[in-house]
């Protein structure tokens, strides 16, 4: 599940002289944004409101992240790499089993944004097997990516549409926020395990330091002795522990300190 509204992180290893860099394009928050604004007045926090709704609606970072990626490390221009999802876009995919379970799951979100009742569900029901879906308008942002790069999306009359539709919505974008995003190349995280060099992705993604917790708690448990019920147990308690450090100390290190070599 992935699209130009939201974010992600790209690890890439380039073969002529050995550069991993790990493309930092996740959604940042609006700068309205505050840190109670998922707290009702109680203090009690709004059930979905992070993960639904205007509110939940962060910057997305995927354009500038492809465009990025394209001018410094691609062989192709985006305008070709782009041809295929546009033409996806535009004609149309069927409906398959995915699809079915995921909009079922979504559903009541679905529901509730009258573009996305209308873009993705049938009369506001999950569609049937080999209903086609067709995004023209989707198609149409890509075509101006395409053409004009990140640009294209951060800045003019589309910027300006999605910042209206999301404030009309009781969203906090401002169009300030669009032109002010920013893709970050980050040093990836990188661990010796049993004479395997393991590069994987750095924070704010948790996932390569909690790998590389779990891989050397594994290796001072003496792991591969283990069988059977053993094994399985010692996976589970690292990976347990690896999430509980993740909870406790691992967030955004340009806000908040992370003992990174220590855990």
């Amino acid at each position: 599940g992935s699209g130009i509204g939201g974010g992600g992180f790209w690890l890439l290893h380039r073969a002529r002289d050995g550069r991993e860099v790990m493309i930092d394009g996740r959604e940042r928050a609006p700068m309205a944004a505050t840190a109670d604004m998922y707290l009702d007045n109680r203090g009690e926090v709004i059930p979905n409101s992070s993960i639904d709704g205007p509110l939940a609606a962060g910057i997305p970072g995927v354009p500038a992240a492809l465009e990025h990626i394209a001018r410094y490390y691609g062989r192709l221009p985006l305008s070709v790499s782009l041809g295929p999802a546009i033409v996806l876009a535009r004609e149309g995919f069927p409906v398959d089993a995915v699809y079915r379970r995921m909009a079922s799951f979504r559903l009541d979100a679905l529901r509730g944004s009258e573009a996305a009742r209308a873009q993705f569900l049938l009369d506001g029901e999950v569609p049937p097997l080999g209903h086609t879906i067709r995004q023209p308008a989707l198609a149409d942002t890509l075509a101006r990516i395409a053409e004009r790069g990140a640009r294209g999306f951060y800045r003019g009359d589309l910027a300006h549409r999605m910042v209206a539709a999301v404030r009309a919505a009781g969203g906090i974008w401002t169009e300030h926020d669009l032109r002010d995003y920013r893709v970050i190349e980050r040093l990836p995280v990188i661990v010796e395990y049993r004479g395997h060099r393991i590069v994987s992705a750095s924070l704010p993604s948790s996932g390569g330091i909690l790998i590389g917790q779990m891989l050397k708690m594994l290796d001072a448990l003496e792991f591969e002795r283990a069988d059977g019920i053993d094994r399985q147990h010692l996976l589970v308690e690292v990976m347990r522990l690896a999430y509980a450090d993740r909870a406790r100390y691992l967030g955004d290190r340009d806000f908040v300190p992370v003992p990174v070599a220590r855990l």
